[in-house]
């Protein structure tokens, strides 16, 4: 039983090299479709040694798959993305499926690693492939993936494309088998991220426009529109969604949406609505706590952050926005265990960090706080702030004014720099100069 691999691809030079390879022990064909690269990704395919097909771009990715799934001449399709990999033990399940003959077709798991652990369905890496050991987390995605080379079975939708069952006559038989897609596509330079993310929002906006009876394009507007921080335009689109669908997990998003907009009251009753309908889940809870926290009652939300941490105890954002309570509270000791908890489970989470590094200066411990500053991966002016802060307690004035020099070539508008800037100078005897820089502070 044969399995054609099939891909569509788009200025990939440096990644579809690692995807065709990570896979070509078991597929017998492969075929790329590229939608108008301008780097070298042609000559790359060329090199491969397998099927290019030129295609011109019409604005839909679904098309785009459509026509590579037409060239495959294997009894089986596989499908992959340039920045998407298999790991190699994986690779047995996929020819066990197809020889099983047990379905049509089958999901495997779309593993997207993020950066960021606040994202809705945010797992911890247990590391349990190398593929993904460098990431701290990830949100998975099943997709139909694997399926027969049957003329019915195609792509739909002109962005977020999909394998749609319900699209299928019922005699389509469809399973599930635990094999990994390690996707990349979230954790690229953030410029790529953010274009991609503004191209998707144009072809949205083209789906909707096509398919107005869409209850997913709205979904998916909307999500893209809330990646962006476009909540208002996501707010409507989720609503629309809703109205539909009647999906408790459009309640969901929206209820975040409308946090965002600072519409307290009108997003917890959409939360309470989503629990009603039967979504009472660690995420709702967790917004739940963040309207309470940003309304000041500080009982209500340590209530629903325990929730979140009974639910599930290794959910960093819940740890920390408890200890974000309990600092607001005067728990200045419970605040930093639920900060170090948020840590052992996502040792790149910012927020923790930066609340950790602040409360041991503070306590007069500048080694302990460069000590977590060490671990940060961005650093911005805040950042070097802070250094410049600790070193400034440990009497480094050398180190501490390189630092917040750094610090305020970043960023003018950091006061705290300045302010430390002005004691080191004042420790020196450069009491003029010292003057100057806080005097700088009251006119900014």
């Amino acid at each position: 039983m044969g399995i054609s691999l099939c891909m569509i691809v788009k200025n990939e030079q440096d990644w579809v090299t690692g995807a065709v390879e990570s896979v070509r022990s078991i597929v017998d064909e492969v075929i790329i479709v590229d939608t108008g690269s301008t780097d070298a990704t042609p000559s790359q395919v060329e090199a491969l040694g397998v099927r290019l097909l030129r295609y011109q771009w019409s604005g839909s990715f679904a098309d785009a798959r459509n026509v590579s799934l037409a060239a495959a001449r294997q009894p089986w399709i596989l499908v992959l993305d340039a920045d998407e990999r298999i790991a190699s033990r994986d690779l047995g399940l996929i020819t066990s499926a197809v020889k099983s003959g047990a379905a049509d077709g089958f999901h495997l798991i779309q593993r997207n690693y993020v950066r960021r652990s606040q994202l809705l369905g945010w797992t911890p890496n247990g590391n349990e492939y190398e593929e993904g050991s460098q990431y701290d987390g990830y949100v998975d995605n099943p997709l139909i993936r694997l399926f027969r080379n049957a003329p019915e079975i195609r792509f739909h939708g002109v962005v977020h494309e999909i394998v749609d069952p319900n699209r299928l006559p019922p005699t389509f038989k469809f399973a599930s088998v635990a094999v990994v897609l390690h996707h990349y596509g979230k954790v690229r330079d953030d410029e790529r991220v953010e274009a991609k993310q503004r191209f998707y929002l144009e072809l949205g906006l083209k789906k909707i426009q096509e398919d107005s009876g869409n209850a997913k394009a709205f979904l998916d507007l909307g999500i893209q529109y809330q990646e962006l921080g476009l909540h208002a335009e996501a707010c409507e689109h989720f609503e629309r969604n809703f109205g539909m669908s009647e999906r408790p997990i459009a309640l969901l998003y929206w209820a975040i949406s409308e946090k965002h907009l600072r519409h307290y009251e009108k997003a917890a009753g959409l939360l309470n609505r989503a629990r009603e309908l039967g979504l009472d889940s660690l995420h709702v809870h967790l917004e739940l706590g963040n309207i309470h926290l940003a309304q000041n009652d500080w009982q209500s939300a340590l209530a629903e952050y325990a929730r979140c941490l009974a639910l599930e105890p290794a959910n960093p954002v819940a740890a920390f926005n408890y200890g974000l309570v309990l600092r607001k509270t005067g728990n200045t000791e419970g605040a930093v265990n639920f900060y170090k908890r948020a840590l052992s489970v996502d040792p790149k989470f910012r927020e923790p960090t930066m609340e950790l590094a602040i409360l041991y200066l503070q306590a007069g411990r500048p080694d302990d706080a460069l000590s977590v500053l060490g671990h940060v991966t961005n650093i911005d002016g805040y950042v070097l702030s802070l250094i410049g802060a600790a070193y400034l307690e440990k009497d480094d004035l050398d180190e501490a004014q390189k630092h917040l020099e750094r610090a305020l070539r970043k960023d003018r508008s950091l006061k705290d720099a300045r302010l430390n800037l002005a004691q080191v100078h004042s420790r020196r005897g450069d009491h003029a100069r010292a003057a100057r820089y806080v005097q700088s502070v009251s006119v900014q």
